[in-house]
């Protein structure tokens, strides 16, 4: 008997030790919610504009300048809006392009040239010759009379101008 209480006594040892260990109070898992993120919205792509000439930006403004005439598409600008002139020289002889006060006012032809808020010599517009120039006219333009013209003698004299208004 002694030796199945021993027996006995070491079974239930070993059964102790390699039994399961006795549940041990665990925590609950605790819910959370899972981060919110924003809807996304497809955005249907967009019509692209065709690729434009990296030269002509803002407004485009034709100028035809015409033996003894000045022809615009617009006579009336805004303060602080680029604008790119396209001037074309129909005529047969050389001509200048200027945005300046008007002769009489600036006194002089030499004048008004040397005050010009934009002055196009006349290297640049002989007979045939096109040309493309960004302008944007300044605050200090709004309200002064200007015309384009060009400045010299026989030409402005016999008309070749055409007054413009810029405003605010």
């Amino acid at each position: 008997m002694k030796k199945t209480t021993i027996l006995l006594a070491t079974l239930m040892l070993l059964t102790a030790a390699c039994g399961s260990p006795a549940p041990t109070p665990t925590q609950a898992p605790v819910a959370t919610e899972a981060p919110v993120q924003p809807a996304v919205t497809e955005v249907p792509p967009q019509p692209t504009a065709p690729p434009s000439d990296p030269l002509v930006n803002g407004t485009q403004v034709d100028i035809t300048l015409a033996d003894n005439t000045i022809d615009s598409s617009l006579t009336t600008f805004q303060v602080g809006v680029p604008y790119t002139f396209i001037i074309n020289n129909t005529g047969r002889h050389p001509h200048n392009f200027n945005i300046s006060t008007p002769v009489a006012q600036a006194g002089s032809l030499d004048a008004a040239l040397k005050s010009a808020l934009l002055a196009v010599p006349r290297e640049q517009l002989g007979p045939s010759a096109s040309l493309t120039v960004q302008y944007t006219f300044p605050e200090s333009a709004a309200g002064q009379q200007l015309e384009f013209s060009c400045l010299i003698q026989r030409h402005y004299s016999d008309g070749m101008w055409l007054g413009i208004t810029v405003t605010k």
